[in-house]
């Protein structure tokens, strides 16, 4: 029987432990304020997830805090506040707190009595007087008017109170004891006046409907305090304000700090007006966000308040609402919009992201050459900002040989980019005499000349009309350059003269140490030959 008993008690375990959780149930909160549910505190508007059941909510918007019960099943919940609404439904009030479920309150006819018969304020002494409020200090009140004209003065106690009505001004002081016994007061009010007596505010007292019942610092004076009424409140430095209340059965209940405002106050609280200021309304709508490129990070906000996070492409069930989304993905720019999600429909978002652009930061040496990347050119040093991938970067400058080279650029990156220019290489011509025309790769000038080249091996001739034209091979290298120092024959030369050029090389530049290279040119083999015969048959015959 132990081992059954004990495997039913495992059993109950069991079925409690894996009953499934209920999920929350999302509740948008549509206004401008702070929201307070349970433990929760948010900036509205904003969405709430909450469980299941019955929740006190508390909604602040500006000076005004309304509280109201609020049940939550599986479905996705709106509250939305009608602030204008609300603007009009109160006036006079510091702040209020708006109890929208109301609270059983005593009505005239529950509390229907003999008139309190009331002096005649303008003529004799005293005054008819009741008990007050006991907070902050225990005070009196003075019924001014006859039955039902609801005119009332509070008097605190040990407080010298000058309260003008009906244009009589009488003077007031009470002291008043409260014990367990009882309440008690002495004085009472007068013509004759009060040094340092402090003039009382009256605040008119209004409800829409009328009747509403009426608290002064959590006190109900029976029979009497029925909206419109009016108080003459004294206030002081330490006396600065009262807690005024005003509530009908069926209505809600209101409940508000006064403030002197230096003349007359009006409170006025309209039931019915508040009884729709708030409006909570099962409306939920499907929200599809999708991006380019995917796998997006994604953050959804209600106001200030992230709802929902999460990766794209997404689907969600949300409160009919207006949404801000956010999308984020590393390397790209983030991207925010807002969406209105309806009631029972759905709203679909596309966003796409842009890489993030990289700066490429470009210098050469020599500094000043043309650089181009892509399809954007710039004079060296230089930046541009490109989008993330592979370039092609070249820099072009007038008698250097052009340098280019490729660089991957990511995203969200600066990278720095020298290209060193190397100077092409230079043949200088000098001939003598001067004045010949050198032709090579393309390329003229008239001596003395130089001409910038590309590297290479060259073929040059030198021409001048009345001399023998000379050829010539180079070889020229980047970043040197390559001097020629020629001497011309003349045309026409007697037989049995000689004649030669003598042409001298030199190759210098930056990169190399400069070297010197000598050549010479006998005279034409076969002419040489034929003056040695000619001298030997001369010779010869004179033998």
């Amino acid at each position: 029987m132990a081992t059954l008993g004990k495997l039913f008690l495992l059993s109950i375990l069991f079925s409690v432990l894996f009953v499934p959780l209920a999920s929350p149930t999302p509740v948008l909160f549509e206004f401008s304020g702070r929201v307070r549910v349970g433990d929760l505190n948010a900036t509205a508007p904003t969405v709430l997830n909450l469980s299941g059941g019955r929740w006190q909510a508390e909604l602040s918007i500006g000076n005004v805090t309304l509280v109201f019960n609020l049940s939550v099943g599986g479905t996705p919940l709106v509250v939305e506040v009608n602030e204008s609404l609300l603007n009009e439904a109160l006036r006079g009030f510091s702040t209020a707190t708006v109890f929208l479920g109301g609270r059983e309150v005593p009505t005239p006819e529950s509390e229907e009595t003999p008139c309190m018969s009331a002096p005649n304020w303008t003529e004799g002494e005293g005054a008819n007087s009741a008990m007050g409020p006991s907070e902050p200090v225990p005070m009196e009140t003075v019924l001014l008017a006859s039955c039902r004209v609801r005119d009332y003065l509070l008097l605190p106690s040990g407080l010298p109170v000058a309260a003008e009505y009906a244009g009589v001004t009488k003077y007031c002081l009470v002291k008043i004891s409260v014990s367990k016994s009882g309440w008690s007061s002495f004085g009472g009010c007068s013509r004759e006046p009060i040094e340092n007596a402090v003039t009382p505010v009256p605040v008119r007292i209004l409800s829409r409907p009328a009747n509403a019942t009426v608290y002064v610092n959590g006190f109900h004076l029976f029979g009497e305090w029925f909206t419109p009424m009016r108080l003459y409140l004294p206030f002081t430095p330490l006396l600065n304000s009262y807690n005024i209340s005003l509530g009908a059965n069926g209505y809600p209940f209101v409940s508000g700090i006064v403030v002197s405002a230096g003349g007359n106050v009006t409170v006025f609280a309209d039931l019915s007006l508040l009884s729709r200021a708030v409006s909570v309304h099962p409306e939920a709508g499907t929200l599809e966000v999708s991006t380019r490129p995917s796998n997006a990070s994604l953050a959804i906000f209600a106001g200030n308040r992230k709802v929902f996070s999460g990766k794209s492409p997404l689907r969600l069930i949300l409160p009919a609402g207006t949404y801000t989304v956010s999308a984020s993905l590393r390397g790209y720019g983030g991207v925010v919009k807002n969406v209105t999600v309806p009631a029972n429909g759905s709203a679909s978002l596309n966003l796409t992201l842009s890489p993030l652009p990289a700066r490429l930061n470009v210098s050469t040496s020599p500094p000043g050459a043309l650089v181009r990347v892509g399809n954007r050119t710039c004079t060296s040093p230089c930046s541009v900002n490109l989008t993330a991938g592979v370039y092609n970067v070249s820099a072009v400058l007038t008698g250097y040989l052009p340098n280019s080279t490729l660089i991957s650029l990511s995203p969200n990156t600066s990278a720095h980019l020298f290209l060193r220019l190397v100077r092409k290489p230079i043949l200088e011509v000098v001939t003598s005499p001067p004045g010949a025309t050198v032709s090579v790769g393309g390329k003229t000038c008239h001596t003395p000349c130089n001409l910038s080249l590309m590297p290479g091996n060259y073929s040059v001739r030198v021409e001048k009309e009345g001399y023998e034209s000379a050829y010539l091979q180079v070889s020229l290298q980047p970043g040197k350059t390559v001097r020629v120092n020629l001497s011309l024959t003349e045309t026409g030369i007697p037989l049995g003269t000689t004649s030669s050029f003598s042409p001298t090389f030199e190759s210098s530049g930056a990169e190399t140490p400069s070297e010197t290279k000598s050549a010479g040119f006998s005279v034409l083999p076969a002419l040489l030959i034929v003056v040695v015969v000619l001298a030997a048959l001369l010779l010869w015959r004179r033998g």
